[in-house]
């Protein structure tokens, strides 16, 4: 149970939750890291 209670509380941060989404929405084929980025508006990593 405490393992539910923490994924929900990470999927509380709303970047955490829009990227979520998008891994759901792609599905088995996932997406790369620079395409989430992209959709999320994020800089890139450094």
């Amino acid at each position: 149970m405490t393992q539910i209670v923490d994924a929900l509380a990470a999927l509380a941060q709303e970047t955490r939750l829009k990227a979520y989404r998008l891994l759901v929405e792609a599905g088995p084929e996932g997406l790369p890291a620079g395409r989430i980025g992209e959709e999320l508006e994020l800089p890139p990593a450094t």
